[in-house]
C-alpha cells in the first residue's frame, strides 16, 4: 500500500507543472505578494508552467527558467486538456480536482435571488450604520467636500431632453 501511494505521489510530482498563458503583461514577483520584489516582467502571450497556487497567486516556471510569482487573474490555465494524470495530481496537491479556481466577488444565482426572503434584524442593523445629516455635514466640512445642487430624477416621466431611463419600479 505505501509503495503504491509513493508510486503516485512520485508520477504526480512529474505532473504537477500544469501549462498557462499569460493573458495581459505582468510583474514577476519573488512571492505571492503584492509588494514582493519584481523579478522581471511577463508579456501577454507567454506560455508558463504553472508551479503551485498560493491563494490568488500561482508560482510560475517562464521559458527561459525564471521562477516567481504572477496573479492568476492574469492566467488563463489549460483546464479541459489536461490529463487524468494532473487531476488526480491536483487532487493530491489541493484536495481538489483543480478543474475551478476563482477569486473575487461571488454573485447570487437567479434560484437564489428568487428564494430571498427578508430578513428584519439585519435590515434594523443595517440602520444603525447610516450617518445623520449633522454627521454627513461634518464629514463633508472636514474633507473639503462642496454642495452640488443636481436635477431631479422624476421616477414616473420617460420623456425629457435627456431622459433615457425608463420608469422606476416600486
Amino acid at each position: 500500500m505505501k509503495k503504491a501511494l509513493y508510486c503516485m505521489l512520485l508520477a504526480s510530482g512529474v505532473a504537477l507543472a500544469d501549462p498557462g498563458t499569460v493573458i495581459r503583461t505582468t510583474d514577476l514577483r519573488d512571492k505571492p505578494f503584492l509588494d514582493a520584489s519584481k523579478i522581471a516582467t511577463v508579456t501577454n502571450n507567454t506560455q508558463i508552467d504553472i508551479r503551485s497556487r498560493k491563494g490568488a497567486w500561482m508560482e510560475v516556471k517562464l521559458p527561459n527558467g525564471q521562477v516567481g510569482w504572477i496573479k492568476l487573474l492574469n492566467v488563463r490555465t489549460s483546464s479541459g486538456t489536461s490529463s487524468s494524470n494532473n487531476a488526480l495530481a491536483n487532487v493530491i496537491k489541493t484536495g481538489s480536482s483543480g478543474k475551478t479556481v476563482t477569486t473575487g466577488v461571488k454573485g447570487l444565482s437567479a434560484e437564489q435571488i428568487n428564494n430571498a426572503v427578508p430578513n428584519p434584524a439585519e435590515m434594523r442593523k443595517m440602520a444603525t450604520f447610516a450617518a445623520s445629516p449633522s454627521d454627513a455635514q461634518r464629514t463633508a466640512l472636514a474633507n473639503n467636500l462642496s454642495k452640488n445642487t443636481v436635477p431631479a430624477i422624476n421616477s414616473t416621466s420617460t420623456s425629457g431632453p435627456n431622459n433615457t431611463m425608463t420608469p422606476m419600479r416600486r
